[in-house]
């Protein structure tokens, strides 16, 4: 089984990251696996590093075909590893070294085991929704990703006063917010920064995508889900005649005047999961839903 390892280029990566790295390279040759990594992120590791990990490995301009993409990180180097595997669909297995990590749910502590049952093809593949955005102008920019698997987000520049949102539903309208931005969500995003503006929480293959508005003045906006077959169209107006669109974290600055669509991709990305694992038992792990906080003070 071959795969292809992607992870953090960050320079204050710690030395802990860069072991755990290392570890997981390890592991898939242990475990009978072929081994390709990126040159760029090769590099980007300490000398030290690279001599341990290079007779492991090959390396690669572009991703080749393989069998399994791994992920090393957190849930930002999922995002980037997501942008570059795009409609190939190669599964992408995400080990957590970061934070929380819902999309990077593998705990480095079951690195191994998880990937003898992938050697076993004890895994299954979850389809996870993306979004696309497209305007009525030249778009996007030379290096800039419109596919998003958490969220599209139309934002406020820093010092600008609050933005009015016009949003249509399949052309019919649905209301104007008057906010400090919108997030457009899939249900993989649903637990990011969407759930920390008050957003539903949806299962990952829920057909669905939620409209959560940042800072609304109207304190009666609300979360709204809509099916995701839908066409959401936006016209944004503001003071200082420009805003920012931001596609899984990567923004952009556009012109008041250009109009925006986003709708369901054409096509998927491809999640491993261990089996007997549940989303709902993340849920509960990661957001220590039912914990009793008092025993862990103790």
């Amino acid at each position: 089984m071959k795969f292809a390892l992607f992870g953090s280029m960050f320079p204050d990566r710690t030395a802990k990251a860069e072991e755990q790295i290392c570890g997981v390279c390890e592991a898939i040759r242990r475990n009978g696996g072929e081994l390709c990594l990126p040159v760029n992120f090769f590099y980007s590791l300490p000398a030290p590093l690279r001599q341990r990990i290079a007779p492991l490995c090959t390396l690669e301009e572009k991703l080749p075909p393989v069998d399994m993409v791994v992920s090393v990180g957190g849930d930002g180097t999922f995002l980037r590893t997501a942008g570059t595997v795009g409609d190939s669909g190669i599964p992408i297995l995400g080990i957590n070294t970061g934070r929380l990590g819902f999309l990077a749910a593998i705990n480095y502590a079951d690195m191994e085991e998880t990937l003898q049952e992938v050697m076993e093809g004890s895994y299954k593949v979850e389809e996870r929704t993306l979004l696309k955005l497209s305007t009525d102008e030249a778009f996007p920019p030379e290096h800039f990703n419109v596919h998003a698997l958490n969220e599209v987000a139309i934002l406020k520049q820093d010092t600008a006063s609050m933005l009015s949102i016009h949003a249509y539903i399949n052309n019919d309208y649905l209301t104007s917010y008057q906010a400090d931005g919108l997030v457009i969500s899939t249900p993989t995003g649903s637990t990011a920064y969407s759930l920390s503006i008050g957003g539903s929480i949806l299962s990952p293959t829920t057909p669905s995508i939620i409209l959560s508005a940042i800072a609304p003045h109207n304190l009666t906006s609300r979360s709204l889900v809509v099916d995701d077959s839908s066409i959401i169209s936006l016209k944004v107006e503001s003071r200082s005649h420009m805003f920012l669109v931001s596609v899984d974290g990567e923004s952009r600055v556009l012109d008041e005047s250009v109009s925006i669509q986003v709708r369901k991709d054409d096509y998927t990305l491809r999640v491993v999961k261990r089996i007997g694992h549940t989303f709902y038992e993340t849920l509960r792990d990661k957001l220590m839903w039912g914990a009793d906080v008092r025993k862990q003070q103790k």
